[in-house]
């Protein structure tokens, strides 16, 4: 018996996948850009707060780290205090507005706080917020 050949006038793409996939990789994209905006240290354990918020808007937020060795990280570099004050200073030249989220270790001494504190009122920086977990309700 013959096997008939089935004629086709024309081939038919269903794009309902391809769209679904656009939106996805343009979701991940977005995801990834907003999430390398934010200056993160796997390094730095931060504490536990009950009262702890995510902050509704963390553009223009220069992220300062301090390690639990007491070195401070800015931008993927270790800095000296004096270097960190330069470009704290330099940064509010040119935004007078600049604010900073501090990112502190959870060992780390409050005398360390206490020292990028009194440097970012040298600069000229008021608005600092502290990074820290949310704890569980219980």
């Amino acid at each position: 018996m013959k096997a008939r050949k089935r004629i086709r006038d024309h081939a038919e793409i269903d794009m309902a996948p391809l769209i679904d996939m656009v939106f996805l990789l343009l979701i991940f994209f977005m995801c990834t850009a907003t999430m390398s905006q934010v200056d993160l240290t796997p390094d730095v354990a931060l504490p536990v707060a009950p009262r702890a918020q995510v902050p509704e808007d963390m553009r223009d937020r220069g992220t300062i780290n301090i390690l639990p060795d007491k070195r401070l990280m800015l931008s993927g570099q270790y800095l000296s205090e004096k270097e960190l004050l330069a470009i704290m200073k330099q940064k509010v030249a040119e935004n007078p507005h600049i604010k900073v989220y501090l990112r502190a270790d959870k060992s780390v001494p409050y005398s360390s706080v206490k020292t990028v504190l009194r440097l970012c009122a040298e600069a000229g920086i008021v608005d600092i917020i502290f990074a820290s977990f949310q704890s569980p309700e219980v």
